[in-house]
C-alpha cells in the first residue's frame, strides 16, 4: 500500500493527478509481483490505498491501466527526455547513453517486461498497445539517427531498421539475462 500523502491545500486537479500517479505506482508493483492475469483490480486498489471503483475513474479496465504503466513508467518518457536534452550531440555520445538508460529501465522492471512479452502473445489489446509504444520509441530514435545523417556525422542508412535493431537487441539481451556493451 502506498504511503505517500498528497500535499494539503492542493487543487482538485493536483489531487487527481497525484491519485493517478499513486495508482500507476501501485499497479507497477502489483503487476511485477503477481503478473497480469493474477493481479485483480481489488489487489491493485489495495496496493494504492483506494477503492476499486476509483481505479475505473482513471482507467477503463486493467489493460488500459497496464498500458498506462508501460507508457509512463517504462522507457518511452526517458527516451523522450534524453533526445530532447541531447538531440544535437554526436551519436557516439548519445547512443551509448540511450542504451545504458534503456537497459537500466529494463533491469528495474524486468519482471514486468517479461510479463508484457508473454501477455502480449495472448492478449490482442495488450499486443496493440505495446506495439504502439515500441513503434513510437523506434520512431524517436530513428528521427535522431536521421538528424545525425543530415548533420554529416553518420552515413545514410535505414534509420528505422537500425533503431529497431538497437532497441530490440538491447531488450532481448536483457530479457534473457545477457550483458550488453553499449559502446
Amino acid at each position: 500500500m502506498s504511503t505517500q500523502r498528497c500535499p494539503n491545500g492542493s487543487s482538485r486537479r493536483a489531487v487527481a493527478q497525484w491519485r493517478r500517479e499513486q495508482i500507476l505506482d501501485a499497479a507497477l508493483a502489483v503487476f511485477g509481483r503477481k503478473g497480469i492475469e493474477a493481479a485483480s483490480m481489488k489487489d491493485l486498489a489495495a496496493e494504492a490505498g483506494v477503492t476499486p471503483g476509483l481505479i475505473y475513474h482513471y482507467f477503463t479496465n486493467k489493460n488500459a491501466l497496464l498500458l498506462a504503466v508501460v507508457a509512463e513508467r517504462g522507457f518511452l518518457p526517458e527516451l523522450r527526455r534524453l533526445l530532447a536534452t541531447y538531440g544535437n550531440r554526436p551519436a557516439a555520445q548519445v547512443l551509448p547513453e540511450i542504451l545504458v538508460q534503456f537497459r537500466r529501465v529494463l533491469t528495474e522492471r524486468i519482471e514486468l517486461m517479461r510479463i508484457l512479452v508473454t501477455g502480449s502473445l495472448t492478449n490482442p489489446q495488450l499486443h496493440a498497445g505495446l506495439d504502439g509504444i515500441v513503434t513510437e520509441a523506434q520512431h524517436l530514435l530513428a528521427d535522431y539517427l536521421q538528424s545525425r545523417v543530415k548533420a554529416g556525422e553518420l552515413r545514410a542508412h535505414d534509420s528505422p531498421a537500425v533503431a529497431g535493431m538497437l532497441l530490440g537487441a538491447t531488450a532481448m539481451a536483457r530479457l534473457i539475462g545477457r550483458s550488453t556493451d553499449p559502446d
